[in-house]
């Protein structure tokens, strides 16, 4: 069993895993935060009274969460330091960028800031840049790679007209900078291995000099129309005039009134040269590569999917520049680790500390949550590979049985069922109903699930307890 399927199994491991070398100033917190995170993991989208079960596992969950000498910091760097044994077992990892709010409208909210477009809004909270790594070649979440989180300052709130005459270091902007820096620190001896994957809010020539400069690598979606060589090109017009090297399809999700269909895609790159704006003249132009893709005859209506991106990685064939586009394609990875943190999986928004401290510290400690439910939805997408494995590599006798007992009409089998009935079955206690024979399941339905199982297993156990003492 590998590390990544080890430490979904058992919730116990996985927190201490995770957090066994935390710094937090005494041992006993140390302790007391993994057995926190091995009970809310149990307990996926449960409050911490629910999941913490007994009055004393209760009062020592809070008094820990209270405890001022306790930084959510110190927790999130335990839990990024341990994705390194992991990182160095993938020849290309995948580092996939994006930002998500966290909305609150309790009374800790006066500790925290505006997260839209209107200051006086009765929902506050808190901004967090994540970075989740992919393994490049197998497409497995290995895990979160780095966090930011910062609340908004109302005093700021407007000013974004006076972003020119700010210094960079100073801008909200420079999240994706500080990700790489962090990364380059934490992840020194594997920082060659990984892609860093950002959308078009990282376009900006700061950010793409520094990855250059220090001969990181990145695919970064263009925003802007650049300037991209010496006779005055413009990016779009200068890429669409290349000829077309590959096309291939891809499969365009229902979102909104969108509905979901096949696009087919043409491709085409080219070789160009970016230059700095006027205020940053003295960094110069740098070369990099540009690959398009551009959807052919989009449906009536229908806005067409097309894409720039920019990157520094080598770029000699069509299957060279698809296997970058592919890359950028796993981007929505990151989006549905926010889904499982957020409204259908952690819960996380729905916790009501009283302060920013407290509350930052269940944040970090559902992140890393989210990604374990992540994982464990990943496992089934291959079907072959899902019914090949046996359930038992994550459930013990006793939990798939009753999953068994609970969604089964016929008797249980002698031999271990597969991990893919394990995955439905435990969809289906959560109340899931394949109605629209789409096969995929749904964060809401997987935590309820796990929730009813944890309830089952509790019960089981007390029931045996009683008849060993009788």
């Amino acid at each position: 069993m590998n590390l990544i399927m080890m430490l979904i199994k058992d919730t116990e491991e996985w927190a201490s895993h995770l957090f066994k070398h935390a710094e937090l100033g005494d041992v006993r917190r140390t302790k007391r935060l993994i057995k926190i995170s091995h009970q809310m993991a149990s307990n996926i989208g449960s409050s911490i009274v629910n999941a913490s079960g007994s009055q004393a596992s209760i009062e020592g969950a809070y008094r820990f969460l209270r405890n001022d000498k306790v930084d959510a910091d110190n927790i999130a760097t335990a839990g990024l330091k341990s994705l390194l044994p992991a990182l160095t077992l993938s020849n290309t990892i995948l580092a996939l960028e994006d930002t998500s709010t966290l909305c609150y409208r309790h009374n800790v909210t006066k500790e925290l800031g505006h997260t839209g477009a209107y200051k006086q809004s009765s929902s506050k909270g808190m901004l967090a840049h994540t970075v989740l790594m992919v393994d490049a070649e197998t497409e497995h979440t290995i895990g979160l790679g780095a966090q930011h989180r910062w609340c908004r300052k109302d005093e700021n709130f407007g000013t974004a007209n006076d972003r020119k005459r700010r210094k960079y270091e100073t801008k909200e902007s420079y999240k994706w900078q500080r990700s790489s820096e962090e990364m380059s620190t934490r992840f020194a001896d594997v920082m060659d291995n990984i892609i860093s994957v950002c959308d078009r809010e990282s376009d900006m020539f700061e950010y793409i000099d520094y990855k250059t400069t220090n001969n990181q690598r990145f695919v970064v979606r263009a925003k802007h129309e650049r300037v991209v060589n010496t006779d005055g090109d413009k990016l779009s017009p200068y890429i669409e005039n290349q000829s077309s090297e590959a096309s291939y399809s891809v499969k365009i999700k229902q979102k909104g009134g969108r509905k979901a269909r096949i696009a087919k895609v043409a491709v085409r790159y080219a070789y160009i040269t970016i230059y700095p704006p006027k205020k940053h003249k003295k960094l110069g132009g740098m070369n990099l590569t540009v690959i398009s893709c551009n959807e052919i005859e989009p449906p009536s209506g229908a806005s067409p999917l097309s894409w720039k991106l920019y990157t520094g990685e080598p770029i000699n064939s069509a299957s060279d520049a698809l296997r970058i586009v592919r890359f950028y394609e796993l981007r929505w990875r990151v989006e549905e680790f926010h889904k499982a943190w957020k409204s259908a999986g952690t819960q996380v928004e729905s916790f009501r500390m009283q302060t920013r401290n407290n509350l930052e510290k269940i944040i970090v400690i559902t992140a890393f949550i989210a990604v374990r439910l992540l994982q464990l939805r990943e496992l089934v997408v291959d079907k072959d590979n899902a019914k090949s494995i046996g359930c038992d590599k994550f459930f013990n006798l006793l939990e798939w049985k009753l999953l068994w007992s609970k969604t089964e009409t016929k008797k249980a089998p002698n031999t271990t069922p597969s991990l893919h009935w394990a995955y439905y079955a435990l969809a289906k206690l959560g109340g899931w109903h394949d109605s629209k024979q789409t096969g995929v399941v749904g964060w809401e339905a997987l935590w309820k699930g796990w929730f009813s199982l944890s309830q089952l297993l509790e019960g089981a156990r007390f029931m045996q307890a009683q008849q060993q003492e009788m």
